[in-house]
């Protein structure tokens, strides 16, 4: 179930959603369903060990283990 980010056209509210398929949007502030779906970034991963990725940092979270793919995503599928 994706997770979205909204805009309420009528409260000026900013608020996210978990919307399962079939599922309109309601504020839940005002209960209006004049939202708008806003652009949002994804997370970035985070490691076993709880620490977020550092820009020049080697990434450790892996591929699908190819030699092929090294670090980061696969480029063998």
């Amino acid at each position: 179930m994706p997770l979205f980010e909204y805009y309420c056209q009528q409260c000026d509210a900013t608020f996210e959603l978990l919307i399962r398929q079939g599922e309109r949007a309601l504020c839940p502030q005002c209960s209006s369903a004049q939202v708008e779906k806003l652009l949002s970034v994804p997370a970035s991963p985070v490691s076993a060990r709880g620490n977020l990725p550092q820009a020049n940092a080697p990434q450790d979270w892996g591929g699908c283990g190819r030699p092929q793919c090294a670090r980061g995503g696969c480029q063998g599928m």
